[in-house]
């Protein structure tokens, strides 16, 4: 049974709860409705326990169980409605999330079968409180109905702690402004704040957006909230870098306004203004994203003269409106031989990628398809990138990469990426196999997009990700969520028979390292070796010949009843991550597991680790980084101590050094 006078229906219809203490009159965390009456199928025989099949992870209610009509992929339709109660109290509060879409989801208040009070969600799985005043309605006889009569994306509600009182309930705003937190002893400090990695100052982040290089500058969007620490209110949150190592905040870029939220998308530097947007002296930026909001997804542009300082919508938009309400994450980049734009972008819910093109980067003409292929299993397919590469070590060739990422089936459990090689002419895609390969195998790796317009000089593709994962988003963090993994290079490497995509952290990074610490070649024997070295923040370059030994490694990160383990499996010829005594583990479930990925020892039967580890999380590159692992680990600020170890026979450490790596944050007396 709920939470709400159970045993006394009949009452309730009578009897009203005195004035003065709170009145909980339903807390959904029984086995069934109890007597809320339930039609349809949106919400199942009863209260569910978090989030549902292929769901976010959702947050913010009370107890284990909550109202969640996300069934059948937001498909299934209904209502919940309550006996009768009369009203005593001065307000009415709940939790609620779940969609934005008055009159199709929400919670209603009935006097005489007419709703009176309407409420709902935020386009967000957070739920947060609201109330309402009835006052005016006290000493009436009313029910509450919780409904969903839509469809399609967030076409769900989420309701919980529905509560009789006499003051408002409001949930408590994430942090106070933004120039006194920067003030704050606290600014960049907290226990969990990575210390190399791009993270916002405070609130929300999701995928990078725009990446571009002009002027000097690498731009960073991102996906942002400016109003709270959970999905919502999309918009581009911007900042710049000289070196992809240290970072400038600038304002916001790109507002979520006027019932349109500003999705992902990329950057172009607009060099021969082709849209006509600048002039030949000072030629545009342009942003091109996916605008969100009534009912479906378009492709939108907006414009910058002031080195993506300020920017300004265009008028026209959209630029592409298929009519879809899930069509979104363009990538737009410059394809040199038929001299005009080309953008990929994802027909998310159909699992399709589409290609387009275009003279002034406000007219696309439809190109080609391709997909579904790949991971069979997946529920969407989105946030593309495609890009040319040469093979390393075969002169004259390359090959072009397509990569795009699933909101859970992942090989780690959860969101992750997927690619394939192949050949791109212009207007179609060719992939050398069906069957895709997977970008990295840990669970925080997500929508990575490589930057547009390195320098030829350069000559490098750069890409960054998202280190998160949409199933466990939600994780112990404040006033900030979310980070970005460091600039990763990519090439492609013949790795036995098939072409693989390597990654390895960017040269720069080089640039934060302090003395480091080495030892020589170690023998361990079923035993651990202590490493000097303490702190949170450091990078490890290991190299081993695993022998006779079952498992061999280091375990970082640890303290009392914690550690966080990088090892390799001799046998299944692996390495992996584990973190299943990391820390803060019970946030969510399904955060706490083992991932590996496959890494064969090179020629000479050895194996490198090049292991980066920071506040809260993990990066490991196998060999020239043909294998990658990215997760995040919540541990107590006490636990710093390293170790190597060797299980089940004997290896050896060939060579290992541990760099300590100083922070791109100026804190404290350094602002």
């Amino acid at each position: 049974m709920n939470r709400f006078f159970p045993a006394v229906a009949l009452l309730l219809a009578l009897v009203a709860p005195s004035r003065g203490a709170d009145a909980v009159f339903a807390a959904f965390e029984g086995d069934t409705y109890g007597d809320w009456t339930a039609e349809g199928t949106a919400f199942g025989k009863g209260p569910a326990r978090g989030a549902l099949p292929d769901q976010m992870t959702v947050g913010g209610f009370l107890g284990k169980g909550l109202v969640n009509s996300y069934l059948d992929a937001d498909k299934s339709k209904g209502a919940l409605t309550s006996l009768e109660f009369k009203i005593a109290h001065d307000h009415i509060a709940f939790l609620i999330g779940g969609g934005k879409k008055p009159g199709e989801l929400g919670i209603e208040l009935l006097i005489d079968g007419k709703p009176q009070r309407s409420a709902t969600g935020a386009d967000s799985e957070e739920l947060t409180w609201q109330s309402w005043d009835v006052k005016e309605l006290k000493g009436k006889t009313a029910r509450l109905r919780i409904f969903d009569r839509a469809d399609g994306g967030w076409g769900h509600i989420l309701v919980d702690e529905i509560t009789f009182c006499d003051e408002p309930k409001r949930s408590k705003v994430a942090v106070g402004r933004l120039e006194t937190y920067r003030k704050s002893a606290e600014y960049y400090r907290e226990t969990h704040r990575p210390q190399f990695h791009f993270t916002p100052e405070i609130n929300w982040m999701n995928d990078p957006n725009g990446l571009v290089y002009s002027d000097g500058e690498y731009h960073l969007f991102y996906q942002h909230n400016p109003h709270a620490n959970e999905w919502g209110h999309m918009s581009w949150g911007h900042a710049v870098s000289k070196d992809l190592v240290s970072w400038e905040h600038l304002p916001i870029a790109l507002h979520d306004e006027y019932g349109t939220m500003a999705f992902s998308g990329s950057a172009v530097a607009d060099e021969r203004n082709t849209s006509g947007l600048g002039t030949k002296e000072k030629p545009p930026l342009i942003a091109i994203y996916t605008g969100h909001g009534h009912g479906k997804q378009t492709q939108d542009i907006a414009s910058s003269l002031d080195r993506g300082r300020t920017w300004t919508k265009f008028r026209g938009n959209p630029v592409l409106d298929i009519g879809e309400a899930e069509f979104r994450d363009p990538k737009v980049f410059w394809h040199k031989p038929s001299e005009r734009w080309v953008m990929v972008v994802s027909l998310a819910a159909k699992k399709r990628v589409q290609f387009y093109a275009s003279a002034d980067l406000k007219k696309w003409t439809y190109l080609s398809d391709f997909g579904p292929a790949g991971v069979a299993a997946k529920p969407n397919w989105e946030c593309p990138d495609l890009f040319e590469l040469p093979v390393v070590g075969e002169a004259g060739k390359s090959r072009w990469v397509l990569k795009a990422d699933m909101g859970s089936g992942s090989v780690a459990g959860g969101s992750g990426g997927e690619y394939f090689t192949g050949v791109f002419d212009g207007k179609t895609f060719a992939a050398d196999s069906k069957e895709s390969q997977w970008v990295d195998y840990g669970r925080d790796f997500y929508a990575p997009v490589s930057w547009d317009n390195v320098p030829a000089k350069d000559g490098r593709r750069i890409w960054l990700g998202w280190m998160n994962n949409w199933e466990t988003c939600l994780n112990p963090t404040h006033p900030w969520r979310s980070a970005m993994s460091v600039p990763r290079e990519v090439t492609l490497r013949r790795i036995g028979e098939k072409l693989r995509l390597c990654q390895v952290p960017v040269r720069e990074l080089e640039t934060l390292r302090g003395k480091p610490e080495e030892i020589g070649e170690t023998l361990l024997k079923d035993a651990t070796k202590a490493i000097a070295s303490r702190g949170r923040q450091f990078e490890l370059l290991l190299k081993l010949d695993p022998g006779t030994a079952r498992h061999v490694g280091v375990r970082a990160l640890k303290g009392e009843g914690e550690e966080t383990v990088i090892g390799y499996d001799v046998a299944a010829k692996k390495m992996y991550v584990d973190r299943t005594k990391s820390g803060d583990v019970g946030f969510h479930k399904a955060f706490a597991g083992v991932h590996s990925g496959p890494l064969e020892p090179d020629s000479d039967g050895l194996v490198a680790l090049r292991i980066l580890i920071d506040a809260s999380s993990v990066e490991v590159f196998g060999n020239r980084g043909e294998t990658a692992i990215t997760d995040l680990v919540f541990p107590e600020a006490t636990s710093d101590r390293l170790e190597l170890f060797a299980s089940g026979g004997q290896a050896k450490i060939i060579s290992c050094r541990v760099f300590p790596l100083k922070s791109i944050w100026k804190v404290g007396a350094e602002k």
